[in-house]
This record gives structure tokens, sequence and C-alpha cells, in this order.
């Protein structure tokens, strides 16, 4: 994610904070892109963000090792997700929230997202 300086700051809202990785899949979306687009481009954002915390904060690989599996044969799809990772780990690593439930919507100026941030050591978790 060449350019990128260390935006995270975890006393920002995690809606702010995510929007900055997921920055170049939404560059990309006309401003008349429907919504369903958005969602899938922030979906697979979130799903990488989530899956870093998961490693990384919980030392739980499953997710990052399910998102390699799952794109082993798409190599755009496995580089996307392999730079979303490293721009977690580089830029956002301190930030060690989840993204649990949001909403994205359309409006005048672009998208607008809400995202609710979660604690990641207050989930109830399979025994290892």
């Amino acid at each position: 994610m060449e350019g990128h300086t260390a935006w995270s700051n975890t006393a920002r809202k995690i809606s702010e904070t995510f929007l900055q990785p997921a920055a170049p899949l939404l560059h990309d979306l006309l401003s008349e892109t429907p919504e369903d687009r958005a969602r899938e481009a922030l979906r697979v954002s979130f799903t990488a963000w989530n899956a870093v915390v998961f490693a990384d904060v919980l030392n739980d690989q499953r997710c990052l090792e399910e998102i390699r599996r799952l794109t082993a044969d798409k190599p755009e799809t496995a580089l996307l997700m392999e730079q979303l990772i490293a721009c977690k780990r580089a830029f956002f690593a301190d930030d060690e929230r989840l993204i649990g439930s949001w909403e994205v919507t359309r409006t005048e100026a672009g998208f607008n997202l809400h995202a609710d941030a979660r604690d990641p050591h207050s989930l109830v978790r399979d025994p290892m």
C-alpha cells in the first residue's frame, strides 16, 4: 500500500480508521456504483482486517489460513488479500479492534460507512 502513512488511531471511530486501508478498493468505484459493489469491496477489506486481528492479537491463524486456502487458485484475489493484510500490519498494527456489524449507504458525496468496533478479547472462543 504505497504512499500510506501511519493513520491508525484507536481514539477514532473504527469506520473512519477502516476507510483508509479500504480506500484503494473503493477508489475505483464510480459514484454511480451500486451499494452492493461497495459492500463487496468493504467485505473483502473487513475480512482481511479481522483475520489479522485474530492472528496477531489472539494468536489464531485459522482465518488467515482460510483466506489463503480460498484464494490459492485466484492469483489476483490472493495478491489483493495479501496487500490488505500487509497494510493492516504495517499501518494499523496498534489498532486491535475487530470490525463487528457494519452498514454502507450511498450519499450524494459518495459512500457512508457505519461500523461497530469489537474487543477481540471479549469474544467467546472455541478451545484450541
